[in-house]
């Protein structure tokens, strides 16, 4: 199972409750990046994991994803799952969301939205 979820444009208090109850209920989550103004904001008890060190390693940015989207499809195979958690929207904008979503074939795939950005316009 993999979970995508969507940290929204900024604050954690932007996260959709659904969304929130995921990080709730879990034990650890995957950042693509831990830069990002939610990441400081998720529940304490949560094992944050962060891939900032493969944009160091990595010569290019399509490196960087696709090790990522390798990952993320390899601890998806886990008994408990994989939650993997992207700034903004999960399939917007976003390289590594759509391309999991692409290779995980007919496997079961959550995916929790942030807050609709119309939204914070109002």
């Amino acid at each position: 199972m993999i979970t995508l979820l969507g940290l929204g444009p900024g604050s954690a208090n932007l996260l959709t409750r659904r969304a929130w109850q995921t990080l709730q209920d879990a034990d650890e989550i995957y950042l693509r990046t831990g830069q990002h103004l939610a990441a400081a904001e998720l529940p304490a008890h949560l094992k944050i994991h962060t891939f900032d060190h493969l944009y160091e390693q990595l010569d290019s940015f399509e490196d960087v994803y696709a090790r990522i989207v390798a990952d993320i499809l390899e601890l998806g195979q886990r008994p408990q799952g994989v939650i993997y958690a992207v700034p903004g929207h999960p399939l917007i904008a976003e390289s590594t969301g759509p391309e999991i979503l692409r290779s995980w074939g007919k496997k079961v795939v959550a995916i929790r939205h942030p807050m609709p950005y119309g939204n914070l316009a109002a």
